[in-house]
């Protein structure tokens, strides 16, 4: 067998196993968020946030030069340093995110509050911020 085919099948089952990895992952976090009854409408956190850490993470287990002569071998290729390295970036990106997001929300709650009453949220935004019906959900 050449070792095109041999490199090809390991790579399709690398991306196999991140993909099963990433679904899981970004599932579960989406559920979490539902249980802890988190705003977040879109599933940003649990898709985008969870999603992108576990692939930055995971360039640390799957990454070869031979693939990028200019970056590192990862775990698989034995070098754990470069794993170690991508988590510890990801933490810190992690803790930036959430430290840079907190004050942008609250100066932005100082000029102009950040969530709407409970009686408006519950008629509904359309109807009480902008006068118009979206949705007849009776």
């Amino acid at each position: 067998m050449p070792t095109n085919a041999r490199s090809s099948r390991r790579w399709m089952l690398a991306l196999g196993v991140v993909g099963i990895l990433a679904a899981g992952t970004c599932y579960v976090a989406v559920q979490f968020v539902k249980r802890m009854d988190w705003d977040d409408a879109l599933d940003v956190w649990g898709v985008h946030g969870v999603g992108g850490a576990l692939g930055t993470i995971l360039v640390g287990v799957f990454a070869v030069k031979s693939v990028n002569p200019a970056g590192a071998d990862g775990l698989l290729a034995g070098n754990a340093a470069f794993l170690g390295k991508q988590v510890a970036a990801t933490g810190i990106t992690v803790v930036y995110a959430l430290v840079v997001t907190w004050v942008i929300l609250k100066v932005i709650n100082m000029v102009d509050p950040i969530r709407v009453p409970d009686e408006v949220e519950q008629k509904g935004l359309d109807s009480e911020l902008h006068g118009e019906t979206a949705y007849m959900l009776d």
